[in-house]
């Protein structure tokens, strides 16, 4: 069983650096574990983002490419990932941390419990728990069904709880305790608010998270007969 693990970045290459090295170092069969990065060209920092790519892993994939928002970013390097034989599909992020040994062993333990490939999963974050699917987990099939991994139209946020939603439509959400993907989000004091925070919450283009509440809202819809096309497969 393949995993990638997706992660759009912007200004971070320090912190997408760590992330890489928690995801792979914790991994039992690291031969198995891609992590594709999508990364700005216009970043003031792509050059950093180059160098440290010099020290990781080799199955760590950085792609450089036009700006846009996250929700089109995931889909690029989801399917440079889909293209390369993954079978699972992970949502990253360039503030986190992966904390628990061998968790590429548990997690695949726990996609053996669905043999028809139709899972929405996710890890304990620290900040969610069992209450929201904050870094959803997905099949290939799933990803092959709907034709993405992020919807593509939020600005910046909702896209986790668009994959959500739907995986609770059909009764397919999984919550794994025992495997922790630890958020250090700059709410919860682990991290610093910095440039590109600002950037999606509080710039001239306003608050982007407000923003896709309100195309969320609007396209419940879309999710339902995403949801139909998935059903097909339960079993």
């Amino acid at each position: 069983m393949k995993f990638a693990i997706l992660t759009p970045s912007r200004q971070r290459p320090g912190r997408l650096d760590n992330f890489i090295q928690s995801v792979h170092n914790l991994a039992k069969e690291k031969d198995r574990v891609y992590t594709y990065n999508y990364i700005d060209s216009d970043d003031p920092r792509v050059n950093a983002y180059i160098e440290y790519q010099r020290k990781q892993p080799e199955n760590n994939i950085n792609h450089i490419g036009v700006p846009q928002s996250v929700s089109k970013s995931w889909n690029v390097v989801a399917k440079l990932a889909f293209d390369s034989g993954a079978d699972v599909l992970i949502m990253g992020n360039d503030d986190m941390l992966y904390r628990t040994q061998d968790w590429d062993v548990l997690l695949e333990k726990e996609i053996e419990k669905y043999p028809d490939q139709i899972y929405c999963m996710w890890f304990e974050d620290y900040i969610n728990g069992a209450n929201h699917c904050a870094f959803p987990i997905i099949s290939r099939l799933w990803y092959q069904t709907l034709g993405y991994f992020a919807p593509g139209i939020f600005n910046f946020g909702y896209n986790d709880t668009w994959v959500f939603d739907i995986g609770k439509r059909i009764n397919r959400t999984h919550f794994i305790p025992h495997i922790v993907n630890e958020h250090l989000h700059f709410t919860t004091g682990k991290s610093a608010a910095d440039e590109t925070t600002q950037r999606n919450r509080t710039t001239e283009r306003g608050n982007l998270y407000a923003l896709d509440k309100v195309i969320f809202e609007k396209t419940e819809q879309e999710r339902e007969l995403e949801a139909e096309k998935l059903r097909v497969y339960i079993r």
